[in-house]
C-alpha cells in the first residue's frame, strides 16, 4: 500500500488534525464593542465608589460577595418589603454591586442614543443601591446631566440600614467628589410612596434622614399627589421638559404605579411607541407613563435577574472579572 494509506500514517494524520481543531476552537479574537471607552470609565468610577463606601461601612455582610459595603440587612425599621427566602431578592441586590453593572447601564444609555450634555430624569429608591451607583457612574462617564429624585425606604438587603440609607451613601460619594450630582428631592417610598407598609417608627426614622439632608421632602397625602409633585420638580428643572430619557431604578410606586402588575413590565429600554404594550392597573397615573406620553424614552432598571442574566452578572459570581465579558468584547 502507498505510505499514505498505512494505519500508522493515518493515525498520526488524525492526531495532527485533532490538534489543529483544538487550537482553532480555542483561538479567539476579542473585538471591542462600540462605546468601550465609556464603559471602562464607568466601571472605574463605580469601583472607586464602592471602595469608598466599603471603607465607610461598619461591617461587610457575608452575603456581600463583592465586598461593596452597601448590601443591607434582611430586616430593619425602614425595610418596606421583606425577603421571601427564595434568594432571588438578595441575589438581585448583590448582582448590581459588581462594577460591570455600570457598563450595562452605559450600554442601555447608548441604546437609547443618549449623548454628552443630554438631560435625563432619574427616579431612585433605596432598594437597589448598587444600581443607583452604577447609574451615577454611567452618567459621569458619558457626561450626562441627571436630575434625581429619590425615595429612602428599601426592601430587604438594599440600603435599609437606618444609619446608612441611600441618601447617606449618595451624600458621602458627593462630598468625596466621586460623583458630581445628587438627589434634589426625596420621598419616604414604600407603599403609595408614603411608607404605608412601614411602622410609625420607620416613617419617623426616614423623615429624620431626609430632614438631615439638603433636599426637598415630598410628603403629600396620596400617591397621585406625590407623582404630580415629582413631575413638577422635574419640570422646574427643565421648563421645556426636554428630557432625553426617564430612568427608573427599583419598583417605586410613583415611578411605575401601584400593584403587582409592575413586576411584569419590560426591563431595559422602552420607547414611546411601545407604551400601548404596557397595561396594568396603576400604570396610567405613573411618572413613567407621563414621560412616555411626552415622547421621552423610558429606561426601566428593575428585575435584575432578567436584566443582567444575559451579560453574566446574574446570578452573582465572584469569578466574574471587571471589564471582561459580553458587555465589553465580541
Amino acid at each position: 500500500r502507498p505510505q499514505i494509506q498505512k494505519t500508522r500514517v493515518l493515525f498520526f494524520i488524525a492526531i495532527f488534525n485533532l490538534i489543529l481543531v483544538y487550537i482553532s476552537a480555542n483561538s479567539k479574537e476579542y473585538i471591542p464593542k462600540a462605546g468601550l471607552e465609556q464603559k471602562l470609565k464607568a466601571t472605574e468610577i463605580m469601583k472607586n465608589s464602592l471602595e469608598l463606601l466599603s471603607a465607610a461601612s461598619d461591617n461587610i455582610k457575608s452575603e456581600d460577595i463583592y465586598d461593596s459595603g452597601i448590601i443591607g440587612v434582611d430586616s430593619s425599621i425602614i425595610t418596606t418589603i421583606f425577603d421571601s427566602e427564595d434568594k432571588k431578592m438578595r441575589d438581585s441586590k448583590v448582582a448590581c454591586t459588581h462594577p460591570n453593572f455600570a457598563a450595562l447601564v452605559v450600554e442601555m444609555f447608548q441604546e437609547a442614543q443618549l449623548k454628552k450634555d443630554d438631560k435625563i430624569a432619574i427616579s431612585m429608591t433605596g432598594s437597589l443601591p448598587g444600581a443607583n451607583v452604577a447609574v451615577l457612574s454611567a452618567c459621569k462617564s458619558m457626561e450626562l446631566e441627571p436630575i434625581i429624585i429619590s425615595s429612602v425606604g428599601s426592601s430587604a438587603w438594599g440600603a435599609n440600614q437606618q444609619d446608612f440609607s441611600w441618601l447617606d451613601m449618595e451624600e458621602y460619594l458627593y462630598n468625596n467628589k466621586i460623583i458630581n450630582v445628587k438627589s434634589i428631592a426625596s420621598s419616604i417610598g414604600g407603599e403609595n410612596d408614603l411608607g404605608d407598609n412601614l411602622s410609625d417608627r420607620g416613617i419617623e426614622a426616614i423623615e429624620n434622614i431626609i430632614a438631615s439632608k439638603n433636599v426637598e421632602f415630598i410628603n403629600n397625602k396620596s400617591l397621585m399627589e406625590s407623582v404630580n409633585r415629582k413631575i413638577q420638580i422635574y419640570k422646574n428643572n427643565d421648563n421645556d421638559f426636554n428630557y432625553k430619557a426617564f430612568v427608573n431604578i427599583g419598583g417605586g410606586s410613583a415611578s411605575l404605579g401601584y400593584g403587582i402588575g409592575k413586576d411584569n413590565i419590560k426591563v431595559g429600554v422602552i420607547y414611546p411607541i411601545e407604551k400601548k404594550q404596557i397595561d396594568y392597573d396603576g400604570f396610567e397615573n405613573s411618572m413613567a407613563k407621563h414621560f412616555l406620553d411626552n415622547d421621552i424614552t423610558f429606561i426601566n432598571i428593575k428585575s435584575i435577574n432578567l436584566l443582567a442574566k444575559n451579560v453574566g452578572l446574574y446570578p452573582p459570581d465572584k469569578a466574574v472579572r471587571i471589564n471582561e465579558g459580553k458587555l465589553f468584547y465580541i
